[in-house]
């Protein structure tokens, strides 16, 4: 670890909080930032024996902790191994150490059920001890699930305050998309852990509110790199990209502004991608270079990897040369085992039913924007969808072309998904690309896998089941009035 100049920028109220000069470095390059007198009594709060730290590990993690003790508090555990079929490999890996030390953390709050935030092989390493808390989503299959394992998990109550240690509170924010934030009361900073949920204005709105009302330096953690089919099209000329690396910076900019947030920690954007397949998306992933090559914020960009001090804002963060990456030997030996079974692999007229199924929830909405069709390649087969008579055929029997666009996903990937349910999780992996076929707004067959996931949490199962889903969407939305925690 290296410690790296840390000061706070001029916070939302316009006052100095740092005394000119007053910056200095220990014999142990560690980086202070004491308080000026004024600021210090203006902002009179009592200094925890033991200091709090909020570290980021992994992907998603940020874990609050106390000097020399356990965790309180840690985020959405994927700490070893890989997901979404071993595509996605963390930059920096844990020791075995530092994940015995998480272990033993208090609670563990998980924000969705993406599997780079809810990663079971994580939970079984971590273990039984700590308490794992949900947010009270539409629909909570994670909560049985979690419970028929033996595992102690709780849903926690939304937009309402939460004791779990003296002087710390957590108010759990569900949001429309099947996913939450999470605000994290300290009695020196406000944290504001948005992981990659980005919320609709309203809800931006009601933080700022409520951050201004709670008057602390507050600490933003969010995503800055895709997630998604944004870079997976392409036609005759090559990739069809969507959006370039400068509008996730830009975006992030706005949201620290908006927010009036005093530091931004790099977070939910740690994975790079180690299929064969997969591989080339490295190339148009946002970085931190990015971040510090278009950051136009007031707030102070800190690095990946880091532990702040809340109570002076200094920090210290990992190097990219000390970066713990997968073992090149173990990488190849898993993506080659893994290639070997997608090869293998048979499509069943099963998981055609069930892929026919998944579509003909939207059948008659697809026929309108998709008039002409479009289809799969599976392996070496290609399956049209004719929404109009709500049917999957192969198009080499049929006859016929693939219509507007064709989506390739290796065979076993498709079947997995198919069986799991979570069809939509295709669109993540990096290695699902799409052809287009004719002039076509990438955004619209974007939008297949935005409607594949609700079906796969279940909000098309029944109308009660629709109701409530657009129900909690309104009220987690409009209007939202945030509580501020007591004191």
């Amino acid at each position: 670890m290296v410690a790296d100049l840390a000061r706070v920028p001029a916070p939302a109220d316009g006052k100095d909080r740092l005394a000119p000069g007053s910056i200095s470095v220990g014999g142990d390059g560690t980086v202070t930032s004491p308080l000026e007198p004024s600021a210090a009594a203006d902002r009179d709060r009592p200094v925890p024996a033991h200091k709090l730290h909020l570290r980021t590990l992994g992907h998603a993690s940020a874990v609050l902790y106390r000097d020399g003790e356990a965790p309180l508090l840690a985020t959405d555990p994927w700490l070893i191994g890989s997901v979404y079929w071993r595509s996605w490999w963390l930059q920096n890996y844990p020791n075995a150490e530092e994940i015995d030390w998480l272990a033993r953390s208090a609670s563990i709050y998980v924000t969705h059920e993406h599997p780079d935030h809810f990663h079971m092989p994580t939970i079984r390493r971590l273990g039984r001890a700590p308490a794992y808390l949900f947010p009270a989503l539409a629909e909570r299959g994670y909560l049985d699930y979690m419970r028929q394992r033996g595992y102690r998990a709780e849903i926690v109550a939304p937009l309402r305050w939460r004791a779990i240690a003296e002087g710390i509170s957590i108010l759990s924010i569900p949001v429309w998309c099947d996913d939450s934030l999470l605000l994290v009361d300290t009695p020196t900073a406000l944290i504001l852990n948005l992981n990659d949920a980005k919320p609709l204005p309203p809800v931006v709105a009601a933080i700022r509110r409520a951050a201004d009302r709670i008057g602390k330096p507050r600490v933003l953690l969010c995503s800055y790199s895709p997630a998604s089919l944004v870079n997976s099209f392409h036609d005759e000329t090559g990739i069809v990209p969507l959006k370039p690396a400068r509008h996730y910076v830009d975006y992030v900019c706005r949201l620290c502004d908006t927010l009036a947030a005093d530091f931004y920690m790099p977070f939910a954007s740690q994975a790079v991608f180690r299929r064969d397949d997969s591989c080339w998306a490295n190339r148009y992933r946002t970085t931190y270079q990015h971040l510090q090559q278009y950051w136009q914020s007031h707030a102070r960009l800190l690095p990946p990897y880091t532990i702040l001090d809340l109570v002076n804002f200094s920090y210290r963060s990992t190097p990219r040369e000390q970066y713990r990456p997968i073992a090149p030997a173990r990488l190849a030996a898993l993506t080659a085992e893994r290639a070997a079974a997608e090869q293998a692999a048979e499509i069943s007229a099963a998981d055609i039913t069930k892929l026919q199924g998944k579509l003909n929830a939207f059948r008659w909405l697809f026929w309108l924007i998709y008039r002409r069709g479009f289809a799969f390649l599976l392996g070496e087969r290609h399956l049209k969808y004719d929404a109009l008579r709500g049917r999957l055929f192969d198009v080499e029997a049929a006859g016929g072309g693939c219509g507007d666009f064709v989506v390739s996903v290796p065979k076993l990937t498709m079947k997995e998904a198919v069986r799991n349910n979570h069809v939509s999780d295709l669109g993540i992996t990096m290695f699902v690309r799409v052809r287009l076929l004719r002039r076509l707004d990438p955004r619209k067959i974007y939008a297949l896998f935005v409607l594949f996931q609700f079906d796969d949490y279940g909000h098309l199962r029944n109308i009660a089941s629709l109701l409530r889903w657009v129900r909690l969407g309104i009220r987690y939305t409009l209007p939202l009035r945030l509580p501020v925690p007591r004191s």
